[in-house]
């Protein structure tokens, strides 16, 4: 009898689950299942009877739909459900990783995924909000935060993630997990020197290793694409460089109207690779124009100002911090994913939240917003240091 009473009042939390968090994201997934259908289906050819439309849509609204269950049972849990346990979320993630340079599948060079039955799922995008969780909770009890040592249990932490995601390889989701990193660490009170030099070290790293030429040769063709691509003339146009120049040809087209949907030609003709996943936001842009562009910037700002909102709205320091890290998540990964399509980022594989095509991502953003909306319709007890 006391487990129903428990269980009902806990799915009446649900009428505070924050709508400036919820609203946002649910029109920012149906963009993104609306540009889906409309980059993998040549509607010319479907009406003719040419070809046969396209079901990637329908598999996004499948783990849409299975996301936004994730969102309500992450929301309904016990806050101590995620401080208390945080080791266990951390060795879930770790667990994740090492099987997948198990018995992972290599896709597009990098060995990421892990298939279960009918089933592909990344775990490099599901460990997304559980480094944050783990994070979080390492650092709501810690006294010390401003230590060395503390620095160096939290890079540990995220070394956990970071190195077998390197090991796939998987570049673009290693780039998210740095900013989200630096910016728990940050609000929790860490040493600013030890963080502003370990930032500058990190950032001199890709400079110096491209002049010594200890990188790759396809990691330094990457970036003599980008540096070309800067000057407006891609270097490699049928090569390398080609998806690069796809991509800022369809931006560039769009105007301020955009040419409409279902009609743009990178897409309809087949131009543009990865054009449903990572690089939706150029298909978005081409048929949408500046006016899209606009209308997609406004929901994600709002997104993210109404998430870091129910940050300001609770001083408990683990809830605080999850909601840093979701925020700082959501940014990062917009951001590279938007700069790499438009040509200011070297070229990296990364989706746009909630938008591109793919279960894991999909999957990912809406249980680090369950996180947000946990911490939104569940009072806690301040229980840390009321700083953070």
């Amino acid at each position: 009898m006391r487990s129903r009473l428990d269980i009902r009042r806990r799915v009446s939390l649900l009428r505070l689950l924050p709508p400036g968090v919820v609203i946002p994201a649910l029109l920012l997934c149906a963009l993104g299942i609306t540009f889906i259908y409309s980059a993998t289906n040549d509607f010319e050819r479907v009406a003719e009877g040419l070809a046969q439309p396209a079901s990637y849509h329908l598999k996004q609204i499948q783990f849409g739909l299975i996301g936004l269950l994730l969102m309500i049972v992450v929301a309904l849990l016990p806050q101590r459900w995620l401080s208390g346990a945080w080791p266990i979320w951390l060795g879930a993630g770790v667990c994740m990783l090492l099987a997948v340079l198990v018995i992972g599948r290599t896709v597009n060079g990098a060995k990421s995924w892990i298939i279960v039955g009918p089933v592909s799922l990344q775990p490099s995008e599901l460990c997304k909000p559980l480094i944050v969780v783990a994070l979080a909770g390492y650092l709501r009890y810690h006294k010390r935060v401003d230590s060395f040592g503390a620095l160096v249990v939290c890079l540990f932490i995220a070394g956990a993630f970071l190195v077998p995601i390197l090991l796939q390889p998987d570049l673009g989701s290693a780039l998210v997990f740095i900013p989200v990193v630096a910016a728990m660490i940050w609000v929790a009170g860490g040493n600013r020197v030890y963080m502003g030099t370990l930032g500058a070290a990190g950032l001199s790293v890709i400079p110096l290793a491209y002049l010594a030429g200890v990188l790759k040769d396809h990691q330094i063709k990457r970036i003599d694409i980008y540096l070309s691509s800067l000057s407006g003339e891609v270097a490699d146009r049928t090569g390398d460089g080609y998806q690069i120049l796809q991509s800022m040809t369809a931006i560039g087209s769009g105007g301020v109207t955009g040419q409409g949907f279902g009609t743009g030609i990178q897409s309809q003709f087949a131009f543009l690779p990865e054009r449903h996943n990572d690089f939706i936001f150029a298909i978005y842009a081409q048929e949408t124009g500046l006016v899209g562009v606009a209308i997609y910037l406004l929901l994600m700002f709002v997104l993210i100002t109404r998430v870091l909102a129910v940050g300001r709205a609770t001083r408990e320091p683990f809830a605080r911090l999850l909601v840093i890290g979701v925020a700082a998540l959501f940014f990062s990964q917009a951001f590279i994913n938007i700069g790499v399509v438009s040509g200011v980022l070297p070229v990296t594989g990364i989706t746009l939240p909630l938008m591109s095509y793919g279960g894991s991502s999909l999957l990912s953003a809406f249980l680090a917003l369950g996180l947000v909306c946990n911490v939104a319709i569940q009072p806690a007890r301040v229980m840390g240091k009321a700083t953070f």
